[in-house]
């Protein structure tokens, strides 16, 4: 089955180049299709020198229509019969890709599998294996209670990169947007990423979807590539509001029945007021 990689890059900084580098060296590839939301005028050069490349297609004219929407725009002018999201601070593996089809082949459809990125000291990324999201897995998250998840299993925090690594692509609550490998028409079926999230979360939701559908959502062991992460040029505060906004309307619409919609609406107003001021 072909492989499709989808890329979105806004102000991505220098690490853009290192992962245009790593696409380029990478097998397994039969397309690569990236969203130019805007770049500086450097990184649309370096986009142009890349697109020499008869597999990439640069796609323009959409504007800053945030992440989602981006990655499902591309999606649907996409070839593949499996579809690659990866961010573009991402230096993928060079058979990263044939080994993640693979994964994704023996996961019985539908499904939706997730890569093992790793920081670049070799740790395993952090949001890579999650469990489910929810209002009191993120309270004990951003409130550091996790750090005594070993004394009460209560207070567990939902990101789970610190367990030991599988030795076989496993089932998990959720995993990272950073590097996810899903067939085409699950995708589909799926109805692509919400556009009601600008930037961050909709993987998260994503994930949710698939759960509540009874689909396998599956960690892949790798490792499968670096995450070098705060590279962006884009405004530091203007992430961190996309994120209190997605993880606001995450809660809100998974929300089940009038006490959890309360709260989730509470919750919500108070991560608009104050920002993601822990890490999710």
């Amino acid at each position: 089955m072909s492989v499709s990689a989808i890329i979105v890059s806004y102000r991505t900084g220098p690490a853009l180049k290192l992962c245009l580098e790593s696409l380029a060296r990478a097998q397994g590839l039969d397309e690569i299709l990236i969203a130019d939301n805007g770049n500086s005028e450097g990184d649309v050069a370096l986009l142009d020198a890349f697109a020499a490349d008869a597999r990439v297609k640069v796609l323009r004219g959409q504007g800053n229509i945030g992440f989602a929407a981006a990655c499902n725009r591309a999606a649907r002018q996409a070839c593949g019969g499996t579809l690659l999201f990866l961010n573009p601070d991402v230096i993928l593996e060079a058979d990263a890709a044939p080994r993640l089809r693979a994964a994704l082949a023996a996961a019985p459809p539908p499904a939706i599998l997730g890569g093992d990125l790793r920081d670049e000291g070799g740790r395993p990324e952090r949001g890579s294996r999650r469990d489910r999201l929810t209002l009191w897995r993120a309270f004990v998250s951003f409130s550091g209670l996790s750090r005594f998840e070993r004394a009460a299993p209560l207070l567990r925090d939902f990101n789970r990169h610190t367990d030991p690594l599988p030795a076989q692509p496993v089932r998990t609550g959720a995993i990272s947007g950073a590097l996810i490998a899903v067939r085409r028409e699950d995708f589909e079926r799926l109805g692509g990423f919400d556009e009601g999230y600008f930037l961050h979360v909709e993987d998260l939701d994503l994930c949710r979807r698939a759960e509540e559908a009874g689909w396998p959502v599956i960690f892949a062991p790798g490792p499968h590539g670096v995450h070098l992460r705060s590279s962006s040029e884009a405004e530091g505060s203007a992430i961190a509001r996309h994120k209190a906004r997605g993880m606001a309307r995450y809660f809100k619409k998974f929300a089940r029945g009038p006490i959890e919609h309360m709260l989730a609406t509470l919750a919500g107003a108070f991560l608009l007021a104050i920002g993601p001021r822990g890490r999710a």
